[in-house]
C-alpha cells in the first residue's frame, strides 16, 4: 500500500477555499451513539478521518477495546498524520473508518470526492466506512459560517458524490449514517 496521504495535507490546505480547521468540537460524534446501530469489534483499528483536535472518540472507542487513530490535516501535525497512515498501512488497512461531519464543511466537490476515494484506499478488504454529515438548515444552499463553511445538504444528497467516486460497491444510509463497503 503506497502512502497516499504523503502530499494530501498540503493539497487540501492549498485547494480548500474556506478552511475547516475551526469546525472541530470537543464531543463524542453522534455516530458513536448506540442508537446508530454501528458495531465496532474489539481488537480492531478504526481510522477517524478528519477526527479533529480532541480525543473524545478515541477515549470512547478505547473503552470498547478498539484502537482509534485520528488523521486530520488541519488539527494534527504532519508527523502525527504520517505516523497514523504508516500504522494503518502496516496493519494492511483500517478495519473501519469513520468520517464525521467532514464532507459537509468542504465547499469543493472534487475535494469531497477525493476524500471518499482516499478513505476507500485505506480500508481493509471487507471493512466498512461510516460517514456522517451535519445537515445544517437542510436548504442545500452552502454558505460561509463563523467557523468555516456549511453545505446545508441532506445526508442523501451526498450519495451522488459516492457514485462519482466510483470506489465503493455498496453504499447505503441507515439511521442518518452513510455506510460504504
Amino acid at each position: 500500500m503506497k502512502n497516499i496521504f504523503e502530499e494530501f495535507d498540503s493539497i487540501v490546505a492549498s485547494e480548500q477555499k474556506i478552511s475547516s480547521a475551526n469546525t472541530s468540537r470537543k464531543m463524542i460524534p453522534a455516530l458513536f451513539n448506540k442508537s446508530k446501530g454501528i458495531k465496532f469489534d474489539e481488537g480492531t483499528i478504526n481510522l477517524d478521518y478528519g477526527g479533529g483536535r480532541f480525543d473524545e472518540a478515541t477515549k470512547h472507542l478505547a473503552s470498547l477495546g478498539v484502537k482509534n487513530l485520528v488523521f486530520d490535516p488541519y488539527n494534527r501535525s504532519p508527523e502525527h498524520n504520517d505516523a497514523v497512515i504508516k500504522e494503518v498501512q502496516d496493519n494492511g488497512g483500517a478495519d473501519t473508518i469513520t468520517c464525521n461531519n467532514v464532507l459537509n464543511v468542504i465547499q469543493e466537490e472534487d475535494i469531497r470526492i477525493d476524500i471518499i476515494k482516499r478513505i476507500k484506499e485505506l480500508l481493509k478488504p471487507g471493512g466498512k466506512a461510516y460517514f456522517t454529515v451535519y445537515e445544517g438548515n437542510g436548504s442545500g444552499e452552502g454558505k460561509e459560517t463563523r467557523d468555516g463553511y456549511q453545505l446545508n445538504r441532506k445526508t442523501r444528497e451526498y450519495l451522488d458524490e459516492f457514485n462519482k467516486a466510483n470506489c465503493f460497491s455498496n453504499v447505503s444510509i441507515s439511521k442518518g449514517v452513510i455506510i460504504a463497503q
